[in-house]
């Protein structure tokens, strides 16, 4: 006859059920394997881990998603897959021998560590994996690139290296909070604030929040994860072997996550961060200290919103005419973010004698200018510097020289940061006549990317730019009639109208609302100017950098050469487009009105205005006096330039990003007490069930699949108790005495545990029940009846103590010991007797801060 001696039952976790036991049919094992079991524990054979590993690491690749509108495109995600599969890898190996369980932990710490090596250090680390002090300094650099990425972009930000390495380490750490918390801890709800953190960055910095993807992935994955630890890990413990706990929820699962997938289409109306985000232009995700930024993208309204009159940069130039700096180019208008072309390798690093890729004809005259440059507080891998450079001294770092957008770009760990240069520039002397000359066709060597456009732009544009140059015959001639087209008193400047009106930012449809809106700044007058001129065959690129400045009173003599003194703020950050002319090089112009300064070549006789909208905090009463003012800048704007000026509506009332931060913190904090209300609320309705027969049909059911049937028909094993009510009854008092101070010791027997918990309760153990005493019902939380002798009535923690004893020690029963009702009435006893003698502070601990939550109590 197989299974157990009748009147005995195996302790739990003695076999999970996968196949014969030790020594089955051919003695005790013996050996490295037997070794292992004595020290290590049992292990666990069963698909638990690896389903709650999955469903972590779906969980946290859900929530990633988010960062869609964080980065320029989803490039770095293979390599973050890796890192976080590592993450979870180690601890669901270490949680194959009980004994290992417990430092899961350290092993998702070291996956962290060996994922972020592989995926980008392999090559400085001992056998690919284990980091050395190459690996370290590695990873510093890499930090700092990302360091000086964050500092200076708006988001979506570009795809770097250092960047990426920053990202795949936070998705890392949210694989180790979740597996940590859902796993280690029992804690699957808490593990939410593992996903919400990643949900962070797209909701705080970003111009349109998380986006559906990023919500639903993360929902999608925080339910896949709550499911699969109810099924697989009910209680806190793995299930033995490939059973799964039949809960019923499965169909109500699907009914939620349907009811998320819904409620995700209709919240981004409501809530910033879904749509919207925190910020309408985006914003940078930090900058430490005073230090400015520029963007070197398109995105330059929070720019010229936020900036201060701060001080960043003052430079002393030869020039007759005060100078724009530029720092980056966009030539490629595709897409829905305008971004540099990616760098080029191998560009030379040596930065004298630099020379244009297309630069003017040596037969046409020039002007030479030498400008020294002082950094004060501007941190950026992107060399402010005129057009037309021909040489950089005195620069400290390592620096490459674009010639096809004349352009100067750190290496990793370089920055503007405190620099001190002299740039040397050459530019063509230009006239009218001199561009109205140049009407050859582009060189054919000439990147093609200067004249492409996307198949997508809407005809206003197009219709635009033919009418305002009907007659125009030359390149030159159509390229003023669009910049004095953009500075006629129709147009005005504003950097809030384009938030209000729902059209910040880049993309043809932005540039489409901004010609009908015709009020804008200078992302959208540069950027119309620029795309209309490849509409008529003319290339162009957009400069991004600052405006001439302010002059201040410093000069200096270098080389008999008089130097004038200008200071350049944060609220100079400007764009501006730049024209190819066949013969003369890169030509800029000045479409932006009241910004700037119009060149000299490209004034005509068109009287502009001065069309400061009223939200122009640059201008107006709140506008500095410019370096030099074009003769346009000083005409009384037209009447109806004022009638287009119409007071602004104020902007939309929305969640302030601060009351989002609180919001998440509050959820954070009220993450224990919700899990521990949870946990309580299921064990005690599992106690009572719906009748005695319920225990006895799941368990034929088990025997019915197989567990427990021998060729005979015998009963092999007995069943799992885990889910026998007087087992879960006891496991909540014990956690509930641990919530309110008891301090929990495995080593005691239950009998002293109950005692122990009895008194600190205030409850009158009697001891051991007797037989007589058995079919009385528990006391209530004031003690027993009147007229009710003491020695006939059992408290709360002396009929959980006997019906534990029964079913852990004593014969099966097909019935709960004292009735399902009768032990969870007793549960609820105990924990009225913990609150009613608690004081103030003990029962808010309890109930926000359960520690049985954080504690074995088992």
């Amino acid at each position: 006859m197989t299974g157990t001696i009748a009147g005995t039952r195996p302790p739990y976790g003695t076999h999970d059920g996968g196949g014969p036991g030790p020594g089955a049919g051919g003695g005790p094992e013996r050996g490295w394997r037997a070794g292992m079991r004595r020290y290590l524990g049992r292990p666990e054979t069963g698909p638990a881990r690896w389903v709650l590993a999955a469903a972590v690491l779906g969980a946290v690749m859900g929530a990633s998603l988010g960062f869609r509108n964080v980065m320029l495109d989803y490039s770095w995600m293979p390599k973050a897959f890796l890192v976080a599969a590592m993450t979870v890898l180690l601890p669901a190996l270490a949680r194959r021998w009980p004994r290992l369980a417990a430092f899961a932990p350290l092993a998702a710490l070291t996956g962290w560590f060996v994922g972020l090596t592989l995926a980008f250090f392999a090559g400085t680390a001992y056998l690919g994996l284990i980091p050395s002090e190459r690996t370290v300094d590695a990873a510093v650099n890499l930090a700092t690139e990302a360091s000086a990425t964050i500092m200076v972009n708006n988001t979506p930000v570009p795809v770097d290296t250092g960047l990426v390495f920053v990202i795949c380490a936070g998705v890392g750490f949210a694989a180790l909070l979740v597996d940590t918390l859902a796993v280690t801890v029992s804690m699957p709800a808490s593990s939410a604030i593992g996903l919400v953190l990643l949900l962070l960055p797209a909701s705080l910095t970003t111009q349109d929040g998380i986006g559906a993807a990023g919500f639903i992935g993360a929902g999608a994955g925080y339910l896949l994860l709550l499911g699969c630890c109810r099924w697989y890990a009910p209680d806190g413990r793995l299930r033995p072997a490939a059973n799964r706990a039949r809960s019923g929820t499965l169909a109500r699962a699907t009914v939620l996550g349907t009811a998320v997938v819904l409620v995700a289409a209709v919240l981004p109306v409501a809530i910033p961060g879904f749509d919207n985000g925190a910020f309408p232009q985006g914003s940078r995700l930090g900058s430490p200290g005073n230090v400015a930024g520029l963007d070197p993208m398109i995105s330059l309204g929070n720019d010229l919103r936020t900036q201060s009159g701060a001080v960043n940069l003052t430079y002393l130039s030869s020039s007759d005419t005060p100078l724009y700096l530029r720092m980056s180019t966009l030539e490629d208008f595709s897409g829905r973010v305008w971004k540099p072309s990616p760098v080029p390798k191998n560009l030379t690093g040596d930065l004298s004698g630099l020379a244009p890729a297309l630069g003017p004809n040596p037969a046409v005259p020039e002007v030479k200018t030498t400008t020294w440059v002082d950094v004060v507080n501007l941190a950026s891998t992107w060399l402010p510097a005129p057009l037309g450079v021909t040489g950089v001294v005195d620069l400290r770092g390592l620096w490459t020289w674009n010639a096809s957008t004349q352009t100067i770009n750190a290496d990793a760990g370089t920055s503007t940061r405190e620099q001190s240069y002299m740039v040397t520039s050459q530019m063509p002397a230009l006239t009218p006549e001199l561009l109205e000359a140049a009407t050859q066709r582009p060189d054919p060597a000439l990147d093609p990317v200067y004249t492409a456009l996307p198949r997508n732009v809407p005809s206003i544009i197009k219709n635009t730019a033919e009418d305002i140059t009907k007659g125009k015959a030359t390149p030159y001639d159509r390229a003023l009639a669009i910049q004095d087209y953009l500075r006629s008193p129709i147009f005005t400047y504003s950097e809030k109208t384009p938030v209000e009106k729902g059209y910040d930012g880049a993309g043809m449809n932005v540039l489409a609302k901004f010609l009908e809106v015709k009020a804008g700044y200078c992302v959208h007058f540069s950027a119309t100017m620029a795309v209309m001129a490849r509409e008529l065959g003319i290339p162009s690129r957009i400069a991004v950098g600052y405006a001439p400045g302010e002059r201040t009173t410093e000069t200096a003599l270098v080389d008999g050469q008089q130097l004038a003194g200008y200071q350049v703020s944060g609220r100079d950050a400007h764009a501006w487009p730049e024209l190819y002319f066949e013969g003369l090089g890169w030509v800029p112009f000045e479409p932006t009105p009241s910004r700037g300064a119009v060149p000299a070549y490209a004034r005509d006789n068109v009287s502009g205005a001065s069309n400061a909208g009223p939200n122009d905090f640059l201008n107006g009463a709140n506008a500095k006096q410019t370096a030099t003012a074009a003769p346009s800048a000083t005409a009384a704007p037209s009447a109806s330039a004022a009638a287009a000026a119409v007071a602004p509506t104020p902007p939309p009332a929305r969640i302030s990003a601060s009351l989002v931060g609180v919001l998440l913190v509050l959820l954070a904090l009220a993450s224990p007490a919700f899990s521990r209300i949870q946990v309580r609320r299921r064990r005690l309705s599992l106690v009572r069930g719906a009748g005695p027969g319920r225990w006895r049909v799941r368990e034929r059911l088990r025997r019915l699949r197989g567990r427990g049937v021998a060729a005979s028909g015998a009963v092999a094993v007995a069943p799992d108790p885990r889910d026998a009510p007087e087992l879960l009854a006891w496991r909540e008092f014990i956690a509930s005495a641990v919530d309110y101070g008891y301090r929990y010791d495995p080593s005691l027997t239950p009998s002293q545990q109950a005692a122990g918990i009895a008194g600190l309760a205030g409850f009158e153990s009697s001891g051991a029940a007797g037989a007589a005493a058995s079919a009385a019902r528990p006391a209530d939380v004031a003690g027993a009846p009147a007229g009710t002798t003491r020695t006939a009535v059992r408290t709360a923690p002396d009929l959980l103590r006997d019906a534990y004893e029964s079913a852990v020690y004593g014969p099966p029963r097909e019935e709960a010991a004292g009735g399902r009702d009768d032990l969870a009435d007793a549960v609820e006893a105990v924990v009225a007797r913990f609150k009613g003698r608690a004081d103030t502070l003990a029962r808010v601990r309890a109930v926000l801060l359960p520690q049985s939550l954080f504690r074995r109590t088992r």
